[in-house]
């Protein structure tokens, strides 16, 4: 009987890091140092197997910005209740409809429909935490308030949406 395959999801996952000054004990001297940033990242290292003085390769980047992610998906919460045509939607799924109706952020492929020919279709790209970068998550949420005052709210400017969201998260 065949082992059962191993998860690689773990491996996936990142690992989080705080720069901290330390004492290097080798030299005396002070240094920054990354340690890990809380008991489960400390965890995820123990699970790869690292031990102090290992080399280790890494591609390090700064997370994003979790008060404005919690953001946009107050913006999805806004239109979720306001918006006639995306009741019943998470605030999660009306950001990712909104994404695939305005193209912003998304990836166009084309599907070849036997007896139809060749359909475009929008796929849009994941905006979880750690795959989307901070600068194209406000690209997404400026681009999806536009696009609601285009489609949806012909009388508001994307900043008076913006605003919108913005008390969402105050109530919460």
């Amino acid at each position: 009987m065949a082992e059962p395959k191993k998860s690689t999801k773990r491996a996936d996952r990142p690992i989080y890091m705080t720069v901290r000054k330390l004492v290097n004990p080798k030299t005396g001297e002070e240094v920054s140092a990354l340690v890990p940033g809380s008991g489960i990242d400390s965890y995820l290292m123990h699970e790869l197997g690292l031990r102090t003085g290992d080399d280790v390769r890494a591609v390090l980047k700064l997370p994003r910005n979790a008060k404005f992610h919690r953001l946009v998906h107050a913006l999805g919460k806004l239109v979720a209740e306001q918006i006639e045509d995306f009741q019943g939607l998470s605030a999660h799924d009306a950001i990712k409809r909104l994404q695939r109706e305005s193209g912003i952020c998304c990836e166009v492929q084309s599907i070849n429909l036997p007896g139809f020919g060749a359909l475009d279709v929008a796929v849009a790209q994941s905006i979880a935490f750690d795959e989307m970068d901070e600068g194209a998550f406000r690209e997404l949420y400026k681009g999806i308030c536009r696009h609601i005052c285009e489609r949806y709210w012909p009388t508001l400017t994307p900043e008076q949406v913006a605003d919108m969201a913005e008390l969402m998260t105050a109530v919460e």
